[in-house]
């Protein structure tokens, strides 16, 4: 029988997976219970509709060879609660997830990054996921 943590573990690495694997949004948001709630600087997003527009705004902005440059700096595990502190590059030195995992399927995401600023514009990232 897998414990709590055990699934709060491979849940979280699938989703790492389908984004580091580019298996498109709807991998992604397939990670997510129907009722989830996904908190941001740029909004509280909840569904996953919302959650899927969140991630295709996301994945837009990224910078150039953000998925070559990923690097998972940490991940914890406590029974259904999972935190992850990763960068990409230069570009994000800086982001970090909270996850809490329910059934098997993500119902709570807390999401935040410190993104350097965008050459084309100047705007930083996190504009970029606000939509402004």
């Amino acid at each position: 029988m897998e414990t709590t943590a055990s699934i709060t573990h491979t849940v979280v690495h699938k989703h790492l997976q389908a984004f580091l694997e580019q298996r498109g949004i709807d991998a992604i948001v397939a990670d997510y219970a129907d009722d989830a709630c996904f908190l941001a600087e740029s909004g509280t997003y909840r569904g996953r509709c919302e959650i899927s527009g969140f991630f295709e705004r996301f994945m837009a902005s990224l910078p150039a060879q953000a998925i070559e440059n990923f690097a998972l700096r940490h991940l914890s595990v406590e029974g259904d609660v999972a935190l992850i502190v990763w960068s990409v590059g230069q570009d994000l030195p800086l982001g970090t997830d909270t996850f809490v995992v329910r059934s098997g399927k993500i119902a709570r995401q807390t999401f935040a990054m410190h993104a350097a600023p965008v050459a084309q514009s100047g705007q930083a990232l996190s504009h970029l996921l606000r939509g402004s």
